[in-house]
């Protein structure tokens, strides 16, 4: 059976508002690894050896990763399949987006494109210097290097992108109108806001963050305790089950019944990095500050 394995690593502290983590994984075959991701903020990925595909739930399409690639924020999950070898990844927070790419998110949410896109034509010259990087603590510090000085003189987004953000993880708001109201912001205001920053309409970002909060409450649990770990926000469990399909695909049974070669022991790691098992459920400011690998 094909394997995999995946570790999450911390950025430079001045990067840790822009940046969730840096990941690197390797698919150990024989023939290829095949998981799910789940929804997330955008996310570069560096294939440094090895070939993966991508197919965004709800698309028929399937398509190849560049080895420099971006995929923006998503909506909905992915399905992947990587033939052996390393592949090296980062989470971009809300706060960071635009200070990073200097682009709207909406403009990248839910496709996959060229790296260059987003952080210009140094991506391939970032992947050769990690293709050639002799340990993991290498390549970290090249990416340390490589964003800390993509960032220099640009300035941070405004505190309300943070704000913003925490009340979605933290305030969980019922409403846009609650969520606009914590922020004294008009519901105009918070759509522009969030389309730039976060690459979704309000509306899509609160029902996703309630399927995230109900899917990490469910990866622990037996299938017969599911039913009280279902969201508030949701009518009954045949709405859950539906809001399920449409972000995964599937059912929650036939979900969790599958082989999970990294994101299981993804979700593993995030807990105990950052407090939350996905991407979504983390903070602003989240993590404390953790220990480089010494190799690879």
């Amino acid at each position: 059976m094909s394997t995999a394995t995946v570790r999450f690593h911390l950025p430079a502290p001045e990067l840790r508002g822009a940046i969730s983590t840096y990941y690197i994984l390797r698919a150990l075959g024989p023939g290829v690894v095949e998981d799910i991701i789940h929804p997330e903020w955008a996310n570069p990925r560096l294939v440094l050896t090895g070939q993966w595909q991508v197919r965004f739930a709800g698309e028929a399409e399937v398509e190849t990763l560049p080895d420099a690639a971006l995929t923006g924020m998503l909506e909905r999950g992915a399905f992947v399949r990587g033939s052996p070898g390393v592949l090296i990844g980062m989470g971009v927070l809300p706060e960071g987006w635009v200070r990073l790419t200097g682009q709207s998110a909406d403009a990248f949410a839910n496709r996959l494109r060229p790296l260059s896109d987003a952080f210009g034509p140094g991506v391939e010259a970032l992947l050769a210097r990690l293709r050639g990087a002799g340990s993991d603590a290498e390549a970290l510090a090249m990416l340390d290097a490589y964003f800390i000085a993509l960032i220099a003189d640009r300035p941070l987004a405004p505190p309300i992108v943070a704000r913003a953000h925490t009340a979605l993880v933290t305030a969980q708001p019922r409403s846009v109108e609650a969520w606009a109201g914590d922020l004294s912001v008009s519901v105009r205001q918070l759509e522009r806001l969030c389309l730039r920053y976060f690459g979704l309409t309000p509306k899509r970002l609160l029902r996703r963050q309630r399927f995230l909060r109900t899917l990490a409450a469910m990866r622990d649990a037996a299938p017969g305790a599911w039913s009280g770990l279902i969201d508030s926000h949701y009518v009954d469990q045949s709405h859950f089950i539906r809001e399920f399909h449409y972000y995964l695909g599937m059912t929650p049974r036939a979900y969790f019944a599958r082989t999970q070669p990294f994101m299981r022991e993804a979700g593993d790691q995030r807990m105990a990095l950052l407090g939350a098992p996905v991407q979504g459920l983390h903070a602003p400011g989240d993590g404390p500050p953790a220990a480089r690998p010494s190799d690879g």
